[in-house]
């Protein structure tokens, strides 16, 4: 069964998010280093009453199994990844793993 990780980009006033930056060079890296089935990459926009988006950002790490997704996870290039966050953003992203039921 498909293991998701999604991260999550809460938004705060005055945060910092470069999505080039993201787009450009923190997703091939994260590709690169976990080998997912699929990154699925979305942009908040606004919440459902045309305010400010929730979430500046959500990403879906998507493997073929939980399996899979411990074996990426214990890639010794994982700090890497991790520490690449600072490059782009100073919001402390949420993490959650998942399965699709549907």
């Amino acid at each position: 069964m498909m293991s998701i990780l999604t991260v999550l980009y809460p938004a705060a006033p005055g945060a910092r998010f470069d999505l080039d930056y993201y787009l450009a060079h923190h997703t091939p890296l994260v590709k690169e280093v976990l080998s997912p089935v699929e990154v699925v990459i979305r942009q908040g926009v606004s919440d459902l009453g045309g305010g400010p988006a929730p979430f500046v950002l959500i990403a879906d790490i998507v493997f073929v199994s939980p399996e899979a997704m411990a074996a990426a996870m214990a890639s010794p290039r994982m700090g890497e990844v991790m520490a690449d966050v600072a490059q782009f953003t100073d919001i402390v992203p949420v993490a959650q793993i998942s399965r699709p039921v549907g």
